[in-house]
């Protein structure tokens, strides 16, 4: 699996609204897992594309 630039989940993102895009064709054509767009779709969809601009970090107490 390869990891998604930005600009990748934007474009899978605006596929998908825009185009109706299913899942299914758009994990195919990114060659990632269809759960990762299945999480990543609703994710930007709620929050929007600024979700994207966050770094991811972990906090372990």
């Amino acid at each position: 699996m390869t990891k998604l630039s930005k600009q990748d989940k934007i474009k899978i993102y605006h596929l998908w609204h825009d185009y109706q895009i299913g899942s299914t064709e758009l994990s195919q054509r990114y060659r990632v897992g269809r759960s990762k767009i299945d999480y990543l779709l609703p994710l930007i969809d709620h929050h929007g594309l600024a979700i994207l601009d966050q770094p991811f970090t972990t906090s372990y107490k």
